[in-house]
Formats: C-alpha cells, sequence, structure tokens
C-alpha cells in the first residue's frame, strides 16, 4: 500500500534541523514520507522543484516561526493547490497576523524537555488530517478555527514582564488549541496597525486587561483599544477580565470600576511575593476556561 507523503515547509538553520527531528518523530509514528525542499536534486529549477513537491504531498507541515519569507511563499502556494495544510510555531507571538486566525501547533523551542508531547501532539494531527484531508483545507481549516476563544491582551509596554508571565499560564490553553491569542507583538513593519487592532478586537470572546497607571495613562490604549473593548462587552458579551500590576485609579475609572477585577486594586501584583503574584496569573487562566465552558 501506498505511504501518504508529506512535504515540510521551513527555513533552513540549526534549530530548524532539531525541529525537523521532531517532525520526523511525529511522522514515523504514523508511518509516512516524509520529505523537504533539500530532497530536491542539484541543478533542477528549484522554484519548479518547490511546486512538483508540493502538488505531489499528500500533506503540508508548515512552520511559520518568524514568518521567513519563502515560507509564506510556499505555504501560499500550498492554499493556491488546496493542500491539506498543518501549521506549527515556537511561539505564539512569531504567529504572522494572517495567519493567527488559524490554528497552530505550538512547540517550545526553551524547553527541549517539552519535545516528547510536542511530538504525540503533531502524529495525532496529521493522522487526523489523513483521515479527513478536507478539515484541514483552506479555508475549511479557518471555519474549525472559529470555534476557538479568540483572546486579546491589552497591555502597557512598561508592564511587559507581567505580560510574558500571564503568557506562561495561558499558553497549555493554547497548545491543547482551545484559545487564540492575540497580543501587539504580532503586528509586523508595514502592518496596517489599525485596522489588524480593530480585527482582532471585533473577534475577541475575552479581552484581559493588564491594569496599571501607564495603562490608563497610554493615549494609544484609550484611544484605540479600549472602546471597542467596553462597546464590544456590552453588544455582544465579551467578557472582561481586568489583572491589576499596579497602584492606579482602576476604582475610580468611570468606564472600568465596574468590572470585577481578579485581584483587589489595593493588591496589584507590584505589591505581592512571587507565590501570590502565580496564584493571581492562575485565576485569569481559571476564567478564561471558565468562558471556554460557558460556549
Amino acid at each position: 500500500m501506498k505511504r501518504p507523503k508529506i512535504f515540510v515547509i521551513q527555513s533552513f538553520s540549526t534549530a530548524s534541523e532539531h525541529i525537523f527531528g521532531l517532525i520526523a518523530s511525529a511522522a514515523a509514528k504514523v508511518n509516512v514520507v516524509l520529505y523537504r525542499a533539500d530532497t530536491i536534486p542539484a541543478g533542477a529549477n528549484f522554484i519548479q522543484g518547490i511546486q512538483e513537491a508540493i502538488q505531489s504531498a499528500d500533506l503540508i507541515i508548515a512552520d511559520v516561526t518568524d514568518a521567513n519569507p519563502n515560507v509564506m511563499y510556499e505555504i501560499g502556494s500550498a492554499q493556491a493547490h488546496k493542500k491539506p495544510l498543518i501549521l506549527i510555531s515556537g511561539s505564539s507571538r512569531s504567529i504572522p497576523f494572517d495567519l493567527a486566525s488559524l490554528l497552530v501547533l505550538i512547540y517550545d523551542r526553551d524547553d527541549l524537555s517539552s519535545s516528547s508531547e510536542f511530538i504525540n501532539r503533531l502524529s495525532n494531527r496529521i493522522a487526523q488530517a489523513l483521515k479527513t484531508p478536507e478539515a484541514f483545507i483552506f479555508p475549511e481549516a479557518e471555519t474549525e478555527q472559529d470555534k476557538r476563544q479568540k483572546v486579546f491582551i491589552s497591555y502597557s509596554h512598561h508592564d511587559r514582564a507581567y505580560l510574558d508571565r500571564l503568557l506562561i499560564h495561558l499558553k497549555p490553553l493554547e497548545k491543547e488549541g482551545l484559545i487564540d491569542l492575540w497580543i501587539d507583538t504580532r503586528l509586523r513593519p508595514g502592518d496596517r496597525w489599525k485596522k489588524e487592532i480593530e480585527n482582532a478586537l471585533n473577534k475577541a470572546n475575552v479581552a484581559i486587561l493588564l491594569v496599571s497607571a501607564d495603562f490608563l495613562a497610554s493615549d494609544f490604549i484609550t484611544a484605540n483599544e479600549l472602546p471597542p473593548i467596553l462597546r464590544n462587552a456590552e453588544d455582544s458579551g465579551t467578557r472582561i477580565i481586568p489583572l491589576i500590576v499596579k497602584p492606579c485609579r482602576f476604582t475610580r475609572d468611570k468606564n472600568l470600576r465596574h468590572f470585577q477585577a481578579i485581584n483587589d486594586p489595593s493588591n496589584a501584583l507590584i505589591r505581592l511575593p512571587e507565590g501570590e503574584q502565580e496564584m493571581y496569573y492562575d485565576s485569569v487562566a481559571a476564567e478564561v476556561e471558565k468562558n471556554l465552558q460557558r460556549g
């Protein structure tokens, strides 16, 4: 019986060799043939070889980490040929905005101990894609993606350390494909930032606010993020989850004081020991999970 063929799209570097090894391990579990661009014979027309490889594949796996231009071009070609596609990335923050609404498997570039978990998740995804390829072809994949919780995080860049720690607590939900995170670090030079933020806010089921004096003083946040967040909460039930990271006038703000913060505003994270901070980060993740259960 002919074995299915998987073409891997990725940039070439020392780090990517390790990731290709993980993909190969996942592919071996489901008995498929794996190949990529470096298998194209020397002297052949490279672009033509890429096109032929994509056309002959039963499934495409693409690593979108850092949005390498060659990778993005080949993903576009795979879409044009209506090929089943699995996207992977080393970080949720490195997913290009145009692909952020699609299901992306996350691997941890900094924690090799999690490799076996990623291999298992990827092998399961490969098996699903080979069994029901139509569910992995755009735009069907996007329709399936609509079932995921869209989570928008609004924060001041002065509070970036708090954002990074919160993302660690949300990562298990992201790995399981339950949530789709949007933060402004996904914006790239040349993006129409205002339009991209509006699109993300309009899709958000949950808005997490990392509130501080810097947050409330930000002209960008108060002019571009808070108004649609508050409007969507009123019109479509977007769940607003404030987390007070530094002492501020939250309880005196006419727009925000009506929302229940995760922590007492008098117990801003900056005033708490690490253990208590971790408890509140976990409470945010728990609230997101509760929202998932509400549907």
